[in-house]
């Protein structure tokens, strides 16, 4: 699985930057990049990804966006398979966050 979920990290910052925007389901007025083209039946591990997500909103909701959560997931997941590790600049804003800027946190808003 560490390998799709590189691969949902690799697509995701390839698009737009890396916004989280492939996690986005499709909408009635809006076709996201889950269900685009090229990425239907082929890009896997966003129920991993969704699992995550729940468990950090319940130790501390509405702090770590979707865009740091794939970050993480990608390097930790290479990691523990023995592949290299590299920093991960937290702070990214998902692409939700950019359409409902109310719910923006700061890095300086983060629990320390």
């Amino acid at each position: 699985m560490a390998a799709s979920i590189l691969r949902l990290f690799f697509h995701d910052c390839f698009v737009n930057g890396c916004d989280a925007s492939i996690l986005l389901d499709d909408t009635a007025t809006f076709t996201g990049e889950k269900n685009a083209f090229p990425n239907i039946n082929s890009a896997r591990g966003y129920e991993v990804i969704d699992t995550i997500k729940s468990n950090v909103e319940v130790a501390c909701q509405a702090t770590v966006s979707c865009a740091d959560i794939l970050a993480l997931a990608a390097r930790d997941g290479v990691a523990l398979l023995g592949g290299p590790t590299w920093r991960v600049q937290l702070g990214l804003k998902s692409c939700e966050d950019l359409l409902y800027p109310s719910s923006v946190l700061r890095l300086d808003d983060l629990p320390q």
